[in-house]
């Protein structure tokens, strides 16, 4: 049994790899927020244990991660002050496993060990992290998640509850993504085999798929037809900022796709997910219930 501190809980990732742990036996303290939350009281049932604090709290910090083998974490964009405060929240969380002398596996984004100023700031807030992890004697595992799966649940953005799949990629256009089922399947390998992983980099996708693949695949699993309509980046850009139009368009941009089948080859322990394999585990009933659909 290994003991873990996972930072972001009761987020998607956080969550994911908390109740991944809890399966396989490890003890957990869960560090959040608010005790009170129903996420937080969920974990707690679980068998976790939690423990009250924010990411810009060093003594916090430093108090949850006291004792533990390993620490899962991830910090948190969009906040106000931008890059610098996204970065300045890594630096504590990698200050805080230097000093608990535990297993550091972050979460960070596909590429974020290049220092090239993307323009984007929850990418080049990582890349500042991950500079400051690389030049700190700690034992760490970093992984690279590409675009969320999960994204199509915000379905103010995917429009998912009008019956359609809103993205702001042309309808043929691939994209690499990845289920924080497979983040947590990575992240607890690590955990679970420091010896094969500690001072490893990991650029972690699931599926690869283009809006129409995935409007098709929604539409079997929901059982109607779910035509697929491309979101211009302008009304994209009033909708939701231009850091996350940008994003976008190095989407539409992109053409260095990660090798999906040799990672999935490289570790066979991991139960991935295809994009149609995710989509079948999610309870729409209640997503489609519990979101408001777009205005």
């Amino acid at each position: 049994m290994t003991t873990v501190l996972v930072i972001g809980a009761t987020g998607k990732q956080g969550g994911a790899v908390a109740e991944l742990l809890l399966r396989h036996g490890h003890e957990v303290t869960a560090y959040v927020r608010s005790s009170g939350s129903p996420p937080a009281r969920a974990l707690s049932a679980a068998g976790a244990r939690l423990f009250v604090g924010d990411l810009s709290d060093p003594a916090a910090l430093a108090g949850a991660a006291r004792g533990a083998d390993a620490v899962f974490a991830l910090s948190v964009p969009f906040g106000a002050g931008g890059a610098e405060e996204e970065a300045a929240q890594g630096r504590l969380l990698v200050d805080a496993a230097a000093r608990a002398g535990a297993h550091l596996v972050y979460s960070s984004v596909r590429g974020a060990d290049r220092m090239v100023a993307t323009g984007i700031d929850h990418a080049d807030s990582k890349q500042l992290t991950e500079a400051y992890l690389r030049a700190q004697e700690v034992r760490a595992t970093v992984l690279g998640p590409v675009y969320f799966m999960e994204n199509v649940l915000n379905l103010g953005f995917s429009r998912l509850g009008d019956g359609i799949l809103a993205n702001p990629l042309s309808a043929g256009k691939p994209l690499d993504q990845v289920t924080v089922r497979d983040i947590a399947g990575l992240a607890v390998a690590a955990i679970e085999h420091p010896d094969r992983f500690v001072g490893r980099r990991i650029d972690v996708v699931s599926n690869r798929v283009t809006g129409q693949e995935a409007a098709r695949i929604l539409g079997e699993v929901l059982g109607r037809e779910i035509p697929y309509r491309r979101l211009p980046l302008d009304q994209v850009r009033q909708w939701a900022g231009a850091e996350i139009a940008d994003m976008f368009q190095r989407f539409e941009d992109n053409t260095d796709f990660l090798d999906v089948d040799g990672l999935h080859a490289a570790y066979p322990g991991v139960a991935w997910h295809s994009y149609a394999d995710w989509a079948r585990t999610v309870d729409w009933d209640l997503v489609l219930r519990a979101q408001p659909t777009a205005r």
